[in-house]
């Protein structure tokens, strides 16, 4: 009977994620992706036209709470918290939510990146059933609290699988795997070595020795590697 019960209270633990404007994050990493090319040293951009993500994010969801409720709270960027409408003071990595039923709201501001929160709590987390929206439609009374009526259109949260506070949607890269070579060839320039496979990453020397500059040329194929290797190096005093 205690592992039963155990499980039930494991399921219904709400599970927190990372959560942003929908499109926006797809947007900022394929601009990241995109720009990372170089030729020969030269940064070297896209040829067509470029979106970026919204750099104002009001985020809310309401809740009806059995108890009071303490919540942790992490953001992408600057940002500030209302309860009910009504702001509180300073930037707060923990809350509490009052029992009864109440409406919470994070407005994060990023230029950089994406704006995103992470918030967990006993029964609030965030995930894709939070509104969004980048407009700001509201009327604030004198007191400062959020007028009940709005222009605002909201949609749902975009999310994917950010489930820790630690794991910041900004810090994803790619997983990587070490590709050994499957040919190596000696010539008079130096080797020619063929991974077997169209692919991307970074190369990683090991065991040099002596001083000097090792030039790297690549290419598609094996005569586009060399033909940048024949020509003579610019040297810049």
């Amino acid at each position: 009977m205690l592992l039963v019960a155990t499980s039930a209270h494991a399921q219904n633990a709400p599970k927190a994620t990372w959560i942003w404007y929908p499109g926006d994050y797809e947007i900022w990493l394929g601009n990241q992706m995109q720009n990372r090319r170089t030729e020969r040293g030269t940064f070297f951009p896209v040829f067509w036209r470029m979106d970026s993500h919204y750099v104002l994010i009001d985020f809310h969801k309401d809740f009806d709470l059995a108890q009071p409720e303490e919540v942790a709270l992490r953001a992408e960027g600057q940002y500030n918290v209302k309860l009910d409408g009504k702001p509180l003071t300073g930037a707060p990595t923990r809350l509490t939510v009052p029992a009864g039923r109440h409406r919470l709201n994070v407005k994060v501001y990023n230029q950089t990146t994406p704006p995103a929160i992470y918030l967990k709590g006993k029964t609030i987390a965030t995930d894709s059933s939070w509104l969004v929206t980048y407009e700001d439609k509201e009327w604030i009374d004198a007191s400062g609290k959020t007028s009940d009526q709005s222009g605002t259109t909201w949609l749902t949260a975009g999310s994917w699988n950010f489930d820790a506070p630690e794991a910041r949607p900004s810090a994803f890269k790619l997983p990587t795997e070490v590709r050994r070579a499957t040919r190596v060839e000696r010539t008079p320039q130096g080797l020619v070595v063929d991974f077997g496979r169209e692919t991307f990453g970074y190369v990683t020397l090991h065991g040099l020795q002596g001083q000097g500059q090792v030039a790297v040329y690549f290419g598609e194929s094996k005569e586009e590697a060399l033909a940048l290797a024949l020509q003579p190096v610019q040297r810049h005093v």
